[in-house]
């Protein structure tokens, strides 16, 4: 859908169909949604974080969003609340102690990561709290073999995105 205008409170379109900002989702948005209840009031990581639009749209929702890449040029940092950390790291040598994280997620990344997996996996779970979750999350069809192959049947499909849950 392409936005003709958008007020101080609302999306309008083409043809006039106008949508308050509050309705609006991003696809992004949609799935912190569907992660919700490993989102509110926790502590996450964003692994990977690339422009960090995931942490962006869990920050409404999360008490402390981490957000880590081995670079910064894709991020933009205008768009960060409080409760974003940013940091440049490895994620396969992270200096966060153990266990310092309700849920780790690494979105629209694996592509990136894939021939790293196994360190970032073991770092990954190694920050995670005890009841802590790893999601593995993309939204990109060109994933969609990468994911089957490394997690098989674990691969879960909701929407446009393929998830996947590890626990600790």
């Amino acid at each position: 859908r392409k936005w003709l205008f958008a007020r101080s409170d609302t999306y309008c379109a083409y043809g006039g169909t106008c949508v308050k900002k509050e309705h609006f989702m991003t696809k992004t948005g949609k799935i912190v949604q569907e992660l919700l209840s490993d989102i509110e009031n926790k502590t996450i990581l964003e692994a990977a974080c690339g422009s960090a639009e995931f942490s962006i749209a869990a920050s409404a929702y999360a008490s402390e969003v981490f957000a880590v890449d081995l670079v910064d040029f894709r991020l933009h940092k205008e768009k960060f609340k409080s409760n974003v950390h940013f940091e440049i790291m490895d994620i396969s040598k992270m200096t966060y102690a153990n266990e310092s994280f309700d849920t780790v997620f690494i979105y629209n990344a694996f592509s990136h990561i894939k021939d790293q997996w196994k360190d970032i996996e073991r770092e990954c779970r190694r920050v995670l709290k005890p009841q802590g979750k790893l999601y593995v999350i993309s939204s990109w069809k060109i994933d969609t073999s990468l994911f089957e192959a490394e997690f098989g049947d674990k691969v879960q499909h909701c929407g446009d995105f393929f998830i996947v849950a590890l626990k600790k």
